[in-house]
Protein backbone atom coordinates (compact mmCIF):
# COMPACT_ATOMS: atom_id res chain seq x y z
CA UNK A 1 0.00 0.00 0.00
CA UNK A 2 1.43 3.22 -1.01
CA UNK A 3 0.23 6.71 -1.22
CA UNK A 4 -0.55 7.91 -4.62
CA UNK A 5 2.54 9.21 -6.38
CA UNK A 6 5.11 7.69 -3.90
CA UNK A 7 6.65 4.31 -4.54
CA UNK A 8 6.48 1.59 -1.92
CA UNK A 9 9.51 0.91 0.36
CA UNK A 10 10.07 -2.46 -1.31
CA UNK A 11 10.71 -0.93 -4.67
CA UNK A 12 12.99 1.84 -3.28
CA UNK A 13 16.56 0.41 -3.36
CA UNK A 14 17.88 2.92 -0.84
CA UNK A 15 15.43 2.21 1.95
CA UNK A 16 15.80 -1.59 2.28
CA UNK A 17 17.04 -4.56 0.32
CA UNK A 18 15.87 -8.05 -0.22
CA UNK A 19 17.91 -11.06 0.86
CA UNK A 20 17.98 -12.17 -2.75
CA UNK A 21 19.96 -9.08 -3.73
CA UNK A 22 23.03 -9.79 -1.45
CA UNK A 23 25.97 -11.49 -3.20
CA UNK A 24 28.15 -13.16 -0.52
CA UNK A 25 30.29 -15.18 -2.90
CA UNK A 26 33.01 -12.47 -3.25
CA UNK A 27 33.25 -12.17 0.56
CA UNK A 28 33.82 -15.94 0.94
CA UNK A 29 36.31 -15.94 -1.92
CA UNK A 30 38.27 -13.14 -0.25
CA UNK A 31 38.38 -15.01 3.08
CA UNK A 32 39.49 -18.23 1.34
CA UNK A 33 42.31 -16.49 -0.54
CA UNK A 34 43.36 -14.64 2.62
CA UNK A 35 43.60 -17.94 4.56
CA UNK A 36 45.59 -19.59 1.75
CA UNK A 37 47.96 -16.60 1.66
CA UNK A 38 48.51 -16.77 5.45
CA UNK A 39 49.27 -20.53 5.32
CA UNK A 40 51.62 -20.09 2.34
CA UNK A 41 53.44 -17.24 4.10
CA UNK A 42 53.85 -19.37 7.25
CA UNK A 43 55.46 -22.23 5.31
CA UNK A 44 57.66 -19.80 3.34
CA UNK A 45 59.02 -18.21 6.55
CA UNK A 46 59.47 -21.66 8.15
CA UNK A 47 61.47 -22.80 5.10
CA UNK A 48 63.67 -19.69 5.23
CA UNK A 49 64.46 -20.36 8.91
CA UNK A 50 65.33 -24.02 8.21
CA UNK A 51 67.53 -23.04 5.27
CA UNK A 52 69.31 -20.40 7.37
CA UNK A 53 69.91 -22.88 10.24
CA UNK A 54 71.40 -25.42 7.83
CA UNK A 55 73.63 -22.75 6.25
CA UNK A 56 74.91 -21.56 9.66
CA UNK A 57 75.58 -25.17 10.73
CA UNK A 58 77.54 -25.81 7.54
CA UNK A 59 79.63 -22.66 8.03
CA UNK A 60 80.35 -23.56 11.68
CA UNK A 61 81.40 -27.10 10.78
CA UNK A 62 83.83 -25.97 8.11
CA UNK A 63 87.40 -26.56 9.29
CA UNK A 64 89.85 -23.85 8.50
CA UNK A 65 93.43 -23.47 9.55
CA UNK A 66 93.34 -19.73 9.87
CA UNK A 67 93.94 -18.51 13.42
CA UNK A 68 91.01 -16.84 15.10
CA UNK A 69 91.26 -13.08 15.49
CA UNK A 70 91.99 -11.79 18.99
CA UNK A 71 88.39 -10.61 19.35
CA UNK A 72 87.15 -14.23 19.10
CA UNK A 73 89.74 -15.77 21.45
CA UNK A 74 88.79 -16.21 25.08
CA UNK A 75 91.05 -14.62 27.68
CA UNK A 76 93.03 -16.96 29.95
CA UNK A 77 91.62 -18.15 33.26
CA UNK A 78 90.65 -16.65 35.66
CA UNK A 79 88.20 -14.55 33.70
CA UNK A 80 86.36 -11.51 34.95
CA UNK A 81 82.69 -11.85 35.70
CA UNK A 82 80.45 -11.22 32.69
CA UNK A 83 83.42 -11.79 30.35
CA UNK A 84 82.86 -14.19 27.44
CA UNK A 85 83.25 -17.74 28.69
CA UNK A 86 82.21 -16.93 32.27
CA UNK A 87 79.74 -19.63 33.22
CA UNK A 88 77.56 -17.96 35.85
CA UNK A 89 76.11 -14.47 36.21
CA UNK A 90 77.53 -12.50 39.18
CA UNK A 91 74.09 -11.94 40.70
CA UNK A 92 73.33 -15.67 40.59
CA UNK A 93 76.77 -16.40 42.04
CA UNK A 94 76.14 -13.97 44.90
CA UNK A 95 72.73 -15.45 45.64
CA UNK A 96 74.19 -18.99 45.62
CA UNK A 97 76.87 -17.89 48.10
CA UNK A 98 74.31 -16.14 50.32
CA UNK A 99 72.09 -19.23 50.33
CA UNK A 100 75.00 -21.54 51.16
CA UNK A 101 76.03 -19.33 54.09
CA UNK A 102 72.44 -19.18 55.34
CA UNK A 103 72.18 -22.98 55.14
CA UNK A 104 75.44 -23.35 57.06
CA UNK A 105 74.28 -20.93 59.77
CA UNK A 106 70.90 -22.60 60.17
CA UNK A 107 72.05 -26.24 60.19
CA UNK A 108 73.26 -28.72 62.77
CA UNK A 109 76.46 -30.70 62.34
CA UNK A 110 79.78 -31.82 63.75
CA UNK A 111 82.84 -29.59 63.54
CA UNK A 112 85.08 -32.20 65.20
CA UNK A 113 83.40 -35.52 65.91
CA UNK A 114 86.28 -36.81 68.09
CA UNK A 115 86.16 -33.92 70.53
CA UNK A 116 82.36 -33.62 70.36
CA UNK A 117 82.47 -30.08 68.94
CA UNK A 118 79.22 -29.34 67.11
CA UNK A 119 77.67 -26.41 65.31
CA UNK A 120 74.13 -25.27 66.00
CA UNK A 121 71.92 -22.54 64.51
CA UNK A 122 72.63 -19.02 65.72
CA UNK A 123 69.19 -18.46 67.24
CA UNK A 124 69.47 -21.64 69.30
CA UNK A 125 73.00 -20.70 70.40
CA UNK A 126 71.75 -17.29 71.56
CA UNK A 127 68.96 -18.88 73.59
CA UNK A 128 71.34 -21.34 75.24
CA UNK A 129 73.84 -18.58 76.00
CA UNK A 130 71.14 -16.42 77.61
CA UNK A 131 69.88 -19.35 79.72
CA UNK A 132 73.33 -20.44 80.91
CA UNK A 133 74.83 -16.96 81.21
CA UNK A 134 78.20 -15.70 80.05
CA UNK A 135 81.41 -17.35 81.22
CA UNK A 136 83.50 -15.03 83.39
CA UNK A 137 86.98 -15.25 84.81
CA UNK A 138 87.55 -14.65 88.49
CA UNK A 139 89.69 -11.57 89.12
CA UNK A 140 92.72 -12.30 91.33
CA UNK A 141 96.26 -11.05 91.86
CA UNK A 142 97.70 -13.11 88.98
CA UNK A 143 95.31 -11.67 86.39
CA UNK A 144 96.30 -8.12 85.41
CA UNK A 145 93.62 -5.50 85.14
CA UNK A 146 92.58 -4.32 81.70
CA UNK A 147 94.52 -1.27 80.65
CA UNK A 148 92.22 1.52 79.50
CA UNK A 149 93.88 4.55 77.91
CA UNK A 150 93.08 7.84 79.58
CA UNK A 151 91.77 10.85 77.73
CA UNK A 152 95.12 12.67 77.92
CA UNK A 153 97.14 9.66 76.70
CA UNK A 154 96.01 9.95 73.05
CA UNK A 155 95.49 6.20 72.99
CA UNK A 156 98.97 5.30 74.32
CA UNK A 157 99.21 2.73 77.06
CA UNK A 158 102.17 1.52 79.09
CA UNK A 159 102.90 -2.18 79.18
CA UNK A 160 105.47 -4.30 80.98
CA UNK A 161 108.80 -4.96 79.21
CA UNK A 162 108.30 -8.73 78.91
CA UNK A 163 105.35 -8.10 76.52
CA UNK A 164 107.42 -5.92 74.21
CA UNK A 165 108.36 -7.10 70.72
CA UNK A 166 112.16 -7.65 70.79
CA UNK A 167 114.19 -5.12 68.84
CA UNK A 168 111.64 -2.34 68.53
CA UNK A 169 108.57 -0.62 69.84
CA UNK A 170 105.22 -2.28 70.34
CA UNK A 171 102.66 -0.82 67.91
CA UNK A 172 98.92 -0.80 68.57
CA UNK A 173 96.70 0.36 65.70
CA UNK A 174 99.36 2.64 64.29
CA UNK A 175 100.31 4.39 67.54
CA UNK A 176 103.52 3.65 69.44
CA UNK A 177 103.20 2.25 72.94
CA UNK A 178 105.49 3.56 75.65
CA UNK A 179 107.54 0.70 77.08
CA UNK A 180 109.02 0.87 80.54
CA UNK A 181 111.13 -1.58 82.47
CA UNK A 182 109.58 -3.62 85.28
CA UNK A 183 110.00 -1.90 88.57
CA UNK A 184 110.27 1.64 87.20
Amino acid sequence: MSIKGTPSHQSDPQSKHDADEVNVRPVYQFLLWLGLFVVATYFLVWGIFKWNDARIKQVNEAVNHIAKPKTEQLPPEPRLQLAPGHAIHPLDEGMNYRDSVARALESFGFINRDSGLVKIPIDLAKEILLKRGFATRAMNQATPAVMIPEFSSSGRTEIARDQRIPGGTYTVTGGNVNVREKGE
